[in-house]
């Protein structure tokens, strides 16, 4: 493991048995990362950026992908199957000294793609990565209450509630979701 946010990549297999690999995130993937993004976005009804709210450059995109090579707390890790990104995970720490032990995470899979194992492969990846790195000792995300096998997948890898915000996801003027927050601790203390 290289001391900023890389991985050594992987080949994998899904539960229905075709071949994906998991590896850093690199600013070349930003156009197939903007095709990525744009088709969850389209079909996910479980995440926080809308379609008609994503509007980002290649450039940009690729400013942000190097952001996450150069920061000894941050990650970023995609999933691929034939040339094709089919997930993605970022994880960030604190910018400030009292939190940079703490990072967030991000992560989607494409919908034809779900239900494989690979965002549990990413998932156990980007621990794997926080348990060796020195500063990282603690990891944290937010879903949405309704997303059930979202929650499942999390406990299964030792993540556990740390609370819960009321309404804290507006869909529409009636439709509401609460955000869960949970973290897993990556160092014994």
């Amino acid at each position: 493991m290289n001391d900023l946010g890389e991985i050594q990549e992987k080949l994998l297999q899904s539960k229905s048995g075709f071949t994906y690999k998991i590896r850093t995130a690199m600013p070349k993937d930003a156009k197939k990362l903007i095709k990525y993004s744009q088709e969850v976005f389209s079909e996910g009804e479980y995440l926080l950026t809308t379609v008609e709210e994503y509007n980002i450059t290649v450039r940009e995109e690729k400013r942000f992908l190097e952001s996450f090579l150069f920061g000894e707390g941050n990650l970023a890790i995609v999933a691929e199957h034939n040339k094709e990104i089919i997930g993605f995970l970022t994880f960030h720490n604190g910018m400030r000294k009292r939190i940079q032990h703490v990072g967030t995470l991000g992560m989607s899979v494409a919908k034809k793609y779900r239900n494989q194992g690979i965002g549990k492969a990413m998932l156990s990846e980007l621990l794997n990565w926080a348990e060796k790195n020195p500063i990282i000792e603690k990891v944290t995300l937010e879903v949405f209450d309704a997303n059930t096998n979202a929650i499942a997948l999390y406990k299964q890898l030792g993540f556990v509630k740390e609370g819960r915000m009321k309404r804290g996801i507006k869909i529409d003027d009636k439709t509401y979701y609460d955000v869960i927050l949970m973290a897993r601790f990556t160092k014994d203390n």
